[in-house]
This record gives structure tokens, sequence and C-alpha cells, in this order.
């Protein structure tokens, strides 16, 4: 539209100033043709000359006032064009810039929207992060929970019903000598008080976290196996055969000897209950950079393939196995009694 309206401009320009010059040339020619003939008229007198010079001078005039009226009109044109030119010029730029204030605003509004939606993305993800981190918190906590569950009626399995066993079976010897001979049933029965009351204590260090049934040092090891023999053994006539290589007991670290001592109580007292066994061998020997500890009965033995599954005491025996990071094997066969065998990492020797 700018473009056809500067065209049109432009050819009206062009027309007027040939319409112009045409006109000023046929107005210059109209008034030669009637001083023509006023010159002719005055050469009939006798001034003809003087005629003839005011007629050119005459001539001479009117085409200086032709040349002014077609550069006027050319001027005209001109200026014309040039303010049409200028009007689009200033349209150009009036729209150029409101195309830019519309171009600013627009990308004012796509940077604040980018911003609020940045903002949101990262609240977002936030949100995610904190209850993934609770859900994480929540399965930590379930899970040492049922660790401690676990733990707890491993302990108990081990150790408080173990020797809960043995203090039932030695009221029970009591009362079977109570009428044969009185003052051995008396002395079991002082002995069974005295496993019972051993009980409470263990039962009340369990309760407490204190663990006082073990040892703290390596050292006390082979004095807490003698006590843990004693209790399991009550009035039996069963054979303990215990060996412990020298220096052995030295290379457990405490944070193994809980573990090891429950062990070796779970072995002995299901020796003693189901294996009905006449000798049991316990025995601790180094064995390089690894500690191996053995547990043997002769007694009546099993099958571990048919063991019911509703049982503790292999599952008991393989968490706290993996819990020393040792290798567990276990060896019965129906008659040929059993043997328990824990190789574990040891503590470097002392010099």
């Amino acid at each position: 539209m700018g473009n056809a309206l500067r065209l049109f401009v432009f050819c009206l320009s062009l027309a007027a100033v040939g319409s112009a010059a045409a006109f000023t040339q046929l107005w210059v020619r109209q008034r030669a043709q009637n001083r023509q003939a006023q010159v002719a008229a005055a050469l009939a007198s006798s001034d003809g000359a003087s005629a003839h010079r005011e007629l050119m001078r005459a001539y001479h005039a009117d085409q200086h006032k032709a040349a002014g009226i077609i550069v006027a009109v050319s001027l005209a044109s001109l200026f014309a064009v040039a303010l049409t030119a200028g009007r689009r010029t200033a349209s150009i730029a009036a729209e150029t810039a409101s195309r830019s204030r519309g171009d600013m605003h627009q990308v004012e509004h796509l940077a604040r929207t980018a911003v609020v939606r940045e903002e949101a993305l990262r609240h977002e993800r936030g949100e995610r992060q904190r209850a993934d981190e609770n859900l994480q918190i929540q399965q930590l906590l379930l899970n040492r929970a049922l660790g401690e569950k676990i733990r707890l009626g491993r302990d108990l399995h081990d150790g408080v019903i173990q020797s809960l066993y043995a203090t039932g079976l030695t009221l029970e010897s009591s009362r079977q000598k109570r009428a044969t001979d009185p003052a051995a049933a008396d002395a079991l029965f002082e002995r069974g008080l005295q496993l019972l009351n051993e009980n409470i204590r263990e039962i009340r260090a369990y309760i407490n976290s204190l663990a006082q049934s073990h040892p703290t040092t390596s050292a006390d090891f082979p004095h807490a196996l003698g006590v843990l023999i004693d209790n399991l053994k009550g009035d039996r006539s069963t054979e303990f055969i215990v060996r412990i290589d020298e220096g052995a007991e030295l290379r457990l670290s405490p944070a193994q000897l809980p573990d090891i001592l429950q062990i070796v109580r779970e072995a002995v007292s299901n020796a003693l209950r189901h294996g009905a066994a006449s000798q049991i061998t316990i025995r601790l020997h180094e064995d390089g950079e690894r500690l191996a500890l053995m547990v043997g009965d002769n007694g009546s033995g099993f099958d571990p393939a048919a063991a019911p599954n509703d049982g503790h005491g292999l599952a008991n025996f393989r968490a706290r196995a993996a819990l020393l990071h040792a290798e567990f094997k276990l060896d019965s066969r129906p008659g040929d009694g059993t043997r328990l065998v824990l190789t574990f990492p040891a503590l470097p020797p002392t010099a």
C-alpha cells in the first residue's frame, strides 16, 4: 500500500511538471504571437526598431516566468514525494516500534512464565526428594526394627530358652531323686534355684541391653565357655572335651564373642536334648588368618534335609554365621552324631 502511494504521488508529480511545462510554453507562444502582431503594426510606423527591441525583452521575460513556474512546480512535486516518503518512514518506524514493544511484552511474559514454571518444578522436585528421603528413613527404621526383633528372638531362643531348659531338667532330676536320695535331690534343687536366678539375671541383661552373661574381652572366652557347659550339663554324665589352641582365644574380637557363645550353646543344647550324646567335643584352633570352631557329638544325629522348616536352630546358625562373615558347615546322619564347623576371620596375632 505504501509503495503504491509513493508511485502514485511520483507519477502525479511528473504529470504536474509536464503539464506546467506545456502550459507555460503555450502561454509563452501565445504571448509571442500577440506581440508579433503588435510589432507588425509598429513596423508600419516610423519607430519599428524600438518596437522590435521591446518585443524581444517581453519574450525573454515570459521565458523567465515560464522557467520559474516550472521550477516551482518541480519543487512542489519533490516536496510532495519527500513528504509521502517521510510519512511512510514515520509509519514504518511507528509500526516497528509497536512491534518491538509487542515483542518485548511477549518476551517478558515468556520470561515470567518460565520463572514460574521453573519455581514450580523446583518445588515439585523438592517435595519428591523429601518424600523419597522420608520413605527411605521409614524403610530404614522398619528394617532396623525388624532386625532388632529377629535378633531378640534369636538371642532368646539360643540363650534364655536353652538356659531355662537346662534349669527345668535339673529340677526334674531333683524331683526324681527325692525318694531315693534326699541329699542329692536337695543339692540338685539348690542348683536349679541357682540356675533360675542366673536366668533371671540373663533376662534382665537382655532387657537392659547389657548382655551381662557375655564376656567383654577375648581372655574371658574359656571361662564363659566353662560356665555355659556347667549350666547346660546339669547332673548328666555327658563327657565334655574342650580344646582351645594356645593364644587362639586372643584372636577373637569382643564383637564376635556373643554370637560364638550362642552358637556353642545351641549346638550343645541340641546334642543333649535331641541327640542324647554321651560325649561332646568343642575345639577352637587357628587356621592361618582365620579361626575354626568345631562342636561335635556322638549322639543320634539327624537328616538336615528332613529338618522341620519351622525350627529356629539351623536358621539361627546361618544368621549368626553371616554376622560373623563365617563359613558354616553342618554334617549329620541318623545314628552317626552331628559335627558343626564355623570358620571366620581372626584378629591379627599379638606380638
